[in-house]
């Protein structure tokens, strides 16, 4: 090589270099390992990049790992120079992984297809670092689970757990609620609709006091008041919240399955201290007083129930999730937007496939009169043929917008029809809009825009549930 030829190969400066690598580092709270992405990636760039990035124990904490998709870790052995067997990576790959954590606190994710179950031994590796869990999340058949509740706690660094039994309905054996509620730290539980009933007072009893934030089942019952023989007597229906907000004095965070809410609640309101409120029926709301409340998702139905909770509560929304119907009036948006001045973050999700979808539905938001301050909005659709320029005319109306993301579920079918895919005009409009320093986001199956649109996470302290895809809720729930 010339003297010139080498002068154009000189090392980058120290600062670009730190630059390039802190903008490699992982995009997700829930890190699945894949050659192609950090960390791992990081490690197989060059002798120093591959130093730093094994010397860091953050960078080995998290691990989001769904066991049906073993190919990802391809080339993986090769980073560690380790022996690593193909047919059954995950219990080496765990190994390695948390082997380099210098005892930090661990979030693990398991998650199995349908009929699938975990590899032997890989609980096994996981109970010799129970002493570091931090966060765990299961999404596994009653055998795994099952194994599981074997690794005996309390476990002294917990501080949040998902459990979802993926192939049967059954309560949770009160050992396994006695390692939970004996574990110290732990703030955040989360426990499936069909596995657990929280409105029986003795298994209430069992929860942990301490919780801050919770996903649990509730069925409310209605009691009859006195009526005159032969007359068929209302329901009305006691609040199925006191007992369970009574038990846990410092919950700020609550999702709530209600189920069977029939009937007519009484005219005094339960009062509570929540900042985050998920509901699947927004008729719930007709129970609670909520000044303090900050981000709420429900469904929205054709009463009335959101906005005069909002008016009744006089809370300061900063962040509304809603599920909506095809059938929905816009006009009924267009009053909820209104109750909500303050509103910062907005998710709108459509339900049921349909062909027109949310994008039109949300006409209500070309009036900038409305929600003035939003600044992040994610729309979930489902329409056949999405209003691509509509939502290019949105984005390019509301400049204060910093982060929008158009997500649209796609039927197998429909993957690699280009007729449903943005032209490049409208790229272009989203490049310009990328350009003036917005963050549009645009994925519809196997396409995104930018090509990184799915590694992220959502915006700010919002999360992805874990056992429901696409679940955009608070990271409380499930912090680490």
């Amino acid at each position: 090589m010339s003297e010139a030829e080498n002068r154009l190969a000189l090392p980058l400066p120290f600062e670009l270099i730190s630059l390039i690598f802190i903008f490699c580092l992982p995009l997700r709270r829930r890190v699945y390992p894949h050659p192609h992405k950090a960390p791992l990636n990081l490690a197989s760039v060059c002798t120093q990049w591959r130093e730093a990035a094994l010397g860091i124990p953050e960078l080995w904490t998290s691990m989001f790992l769904q066991v049906d998709e073993p190919d990802a870790f391809d080339g993986v052995a090769n980073l560690f120079n380790s022996e690593f067997d193909k047919q059954d990576p995950f219990v080496p790959l765990m190994n390695l992984w948390f082997a380099r954590t210098s005892g930090r606190p661990l979030s693990i994710s398991l998650s199995c297809a349908k009929g699938g179950c975990l590899p032997n031994g890989l609980l096994d590796v996981m109970a010799v670092y129970r002493d570091q869990w931090g966060r765990i999340e299961l999404a596994v058949p009653e055998v795994d689970f099952l194994a599981f509740i074997n690794i005996t706690g309390p476990w002294p660094c917990l501080s949040a757990l998902t459990v979802e039994i993926t192939d049967q309905r059954r309560s949770f054996p009160d050992h396994f609620m006695d390692s939970v509620r004996n574990s110290p730290q732990l703030r955040s539980l989360q426990l499936p609709q069909h596995n657990y009933e929280p409105h029986a007072p003795e298994n209430l009893a069992i929860l942990p006091r301490g919780l801050t934030a919770a996903r649990l089942f509730c069925v409310a019952r209605p009691f009859n008041i006195p009526h005159s023989p032969g007359v068929m007597p209302p329901a009305i229906v006691t609040s199925p919240f006191r007992p369970l907000f009574r038990h846990l004095p410092h919950l700020l965070h609550l999702d709530l399955y209600v189920c069977h809410l029939p009937g007519i609640p009484s005219d005094t309101r339960f009062k509570t201290s929540l900042l985050t409120l998920q509901l699947n029926l927004d008729h719930a709301l007709d129970f609670l007083d909520v000044p303090t409340l900050q981000f709420l998702h429900t469904t929205l139905t054709w009463s009335n129930t959101l906005t005069n909770f909002i008016a009744h509560s006089q809370c300061r929304l900063t962040a509304l999730s809603v599920e909506i119907a095809d059938r929905l009036n816009p006009e009924m948006l267009a009053s909820v937007f209104g109750a909500v001045p303050e509103l910062r973050t907005l998710v709108v999700a459509v339900v049921s496939p349909v062909r027109w979808g949310a994008i039109p539905r949300c006409e209500a938001l070309f009036d900038i009169r409305l929600v003035p301050q939003l600044r992040n909005l994610i729309i979930e659709e489902r329409a056949t043929f999405p209003a691509y320029d509509r939502w290019s005319d949105l984005l390019e109306l509301r400049t204060g917008i910093e982060y929008a993301q158009l997500y649209i579920h796609t039927a197998p079918t429909e993957m690699k029809n280009p007729f449903v895919l943005p032209w490049r005009e409208i790229e272009a409009r989203w490049a310009v809009l990328a350009a003036g320093g917005m963050k549009p986001r645009v994925i519809k199956g196997d396409y995104t825009w930018p090509s990184n649109a799915k590694d992220e996470d959502p915006v700010g302290d919002l999360d992805f549930g874990f056992t429901i895809p696409r679940e955009i809720r608070p990271y409380h729930f499930s912090p680490f």
